[in-house]
């Protein structure tokens, strides 16, 4: 696809999907704040009830009614809601379709995003399932533990596929090592003959699951870059974990703020960029399943960047010298 161009004279996008896990209220407002005073309009994903697997999760849900009013203030302030399963822990069906129809009471709309959660035996076409062979078969020797996940296989009592393919229009899959997502993917938005049954539409996200990752990614060099090449930068983190001790992560408030205030980039929540992305695939004749072979190294690319986080990437590596690193600087928004 030849190089994409933005409205309004907007030189990049820069979004973040952000997962549910450890969010309280208490310590996401202060984040989603720092987010609204730089324009940043984001994804924000919830789960409908209360976390039944607290030795595996933790976190809100729109349960507590001063965290559903404040979901509600984001989704009015132009956030997108999105769904991260039910729930954490052990849904079924019927508890998954009253679920969605709470989702939908509460934002007006049914679900249009879901990010799938953990170890939720209610996931869809997750596990080794995200691979085709070989990587399926080392995926699941790697990971034997998370490889129980029945959304879409018939019969289960976890299964909801079928609501899956009726309300979900995109999904997250592979993960990218890099800033830009699309430079990575350029297919996504994209389908998936494998999956088509009961899904609809993938993407894939840069892989920054905390605020160490965060700072390691997005600081002014890698901020300048994308920029420069009028990337798409479409960010996983899980928010709940920026705010500690009464503050916020302080790499991530510099970066939220040089996006806001010295670049005129994109930002917008990750459904309005997929649907941008999904007319520009139209418009320049791009396929809408991806390609066998595309896929097949966005995989190996995908499991790698698991790998190289998981075990060989230490906390301390991820150290930046924040005051020189956001020097003044003569860049301006325009």
């Amino acid at each position: 696809m030849k190089k994409i161009e933005f409205p309004d004279n907007k030189k990049f996008i820069f979004t973040i999907i952000d997962d549910t896990d450890d969010a309280y209220l208490e310590t996401i407002k202060p984040v989603y704040d720092l987010l609204y005073k730089n324009g940043l309009r984001t994804t924000k994903t919830v789960w409908v009830y209360p976390v039944r697997d607290p030795e595996r999760s933790k976190g809100d849900s729109l349960q507590r009614a001063e965290y559903k009013e404040h979901i509600l203030d984001l989704q009015k302030k132009g956030f997108e809601i999105a769904m991260h399963n039910v729930g954490s822990g052990d849904f079924e069906r019927p508890e998954i379709i009253e679920g969605i129809k709470v989702f939908e009471s509460i934002f007006g709309q049914s679900p249009k995003h879901h990010v799938n959660h953990s170890y939720n035996p209610d996931n869809i076409y997750c596990g080794s399932k995200r691979f085709s062979f070989p990587l399926n078969w080392v995926v699941r020797k790697m990971y034997s533990q998370y490889d129980s996940f029945f959304g879409e296989v018939k019969g289960s009592k976890h299964f909801w596929g079928d609501l899956h393919k009726k309300h979900i229009k995109y999904s997250r899959n592979y993960e990218i090592d890099q800033l830009d997502t699309f430079g990575k993917n350029p297919y996504m938005p994209y389908k998936d003959k494998v999956y088509d049954e009961f899904a609809n539409y993938w993407y894939s996200s840069t892989f920054a699951s905390n605020q160490w990752m965060f700072n390691q990614r997005v600081h002014k060099k890698s901020i300048d870059q994308l920029e420069k090449d009028g990337g798409i930068c479409i960010l996983y983190t899980h928010l709940g974990y920026y705010h500690k001790n009464g503050k916020i992560d302080e790499g991530f408030q510099k970066a939220i703020e040089y996006l806001g205030t010295k670049k005129t980039g994109w930002y917008i929540p990750v459904n309005e960029v997929l649907d941008f992305l999904m007319e520009k695939k139209i418009e320049n004749g791009v396929p809408e399943y991806i390609p066998f072979w595309f896929k097949k190294r966005l995989e190996l690319h995908s499991l790698l960047t698991r790998i190289k986080y998981r075990y060989f990437v230490k906390k301390d590596d991820y150290h930046f010298k924040l005051s020189e690193e956001y020097n003044e600087t003569k860049t301006t928004k325009q």
